[in-house]
């Protein structure tokens, strides 16, 4: 089961590498998409992960939205 979440700000190859990788350090396989501004993950985010990964992500000049699936 995947789940995609909507992320703004991603304009290259290395925004997208920069994202997946911001996953990757909470231990969620995630796969980003610039053509579409979303991420997909293979499982749920608890509400505490989901806020880490925002303000991170945040920091970095990326918005991580709701989940849209």
């Amino acid at each position: 089961m995947s789940i995609e979440y909507k992320i703004e700000g991603m304009t290259c190859g290395h925004c997208v590498m920069t994202v997946e990788e911001e996953f990757s350090i909470k231990g969620i396989k995630a796969k980003a998409s610039q053509e579409s501004n979303t991420v997909k993950v293979d499982s749920e985010i608890s509400k505490e992960t989901y806020k880490e990964l925002k303000d991170n992500l945040q920091e970095q000049g990326y918005e991580l939205g709701s989940k849209i699936s």
